[in-house]
């Protein structure tokens, strides 16, 4: 055999496998996703909410259930599914909050800030806890640079909806 016969042979060889790993690796996160929405639904079953708005990330699903002032939270952690349901009635505050690493002087001159953003979440400061809930969107651990925009967008849209209501709340309560 020809040495071009050997290198296509090799190159197709390579393609195939590569081919395989990506079908499988997608075929997983859809599983893995399908599992945490089936999961939700169940939850929100029995909790009896149905939801004006809903976000599906990658490692957690959000539900606004809006008449009955009730936010969802279930987030997938090593293989299993943690839950939280949050009365509105209890947060204070709802914000975007992004977390950079440390930049020196001569790396942000050469990179783009978001090559330093760690993450993208929203907050929700409750009056009820010390410490806030917080819903990561964007996290540079498993998430693309490339979605920062995007993910951002969803993180703010969220941040007015529950800002809105929060106000909303405030402004029925002093009526």
């Amino acid at each position: 055999m020809s040495h071009i016969s050997i290198s296509l042979i090799v190159l197709l060889t390579l393609i195939i496998i590569t081919s395989i790993l990506i079908t499988m690796h997608n075929y997983q996160l859809k599983a893995k996703k399908e599992g945490m929405l089936s999961f939700f639904r169940k939850v929100a079953l029995v909790h009896d909410l149905s939801f004006t708005g809903q976000e599906v990330l990658r490692d957690v699903v959000l539900g606004l259930d809006a008449p009955k002032r009730k936010l969802l939270i279930v987030e997938e952690k090593n293989k299993n599914y943690d839950t939280r349901v949050i009365d509105l009635s209890d947060v204070d505050s709802c914000k975007v909050k992004k977390v950079y690493t440390a930049i020196d002087i001569q790396g942000y001159k050469k990179n783009k800030p978001e090559e330093y953003l760690n993450s993208i979440a929203i907050e929700l400061e409750l009056h009820t806890g010390p410490s806030p809930v917080v819903v990561f969107f964007y996290k540079n651990t498993t998430s693309n640079v490339y979605e920062i925009k995007e993910l951002q967008a969803r993180a703010r849209n969220w941040e007015i909806m529950l800002s809105g209501m929060l106000q909303s709340k405030t402004l029925s309560s002093i009526s």
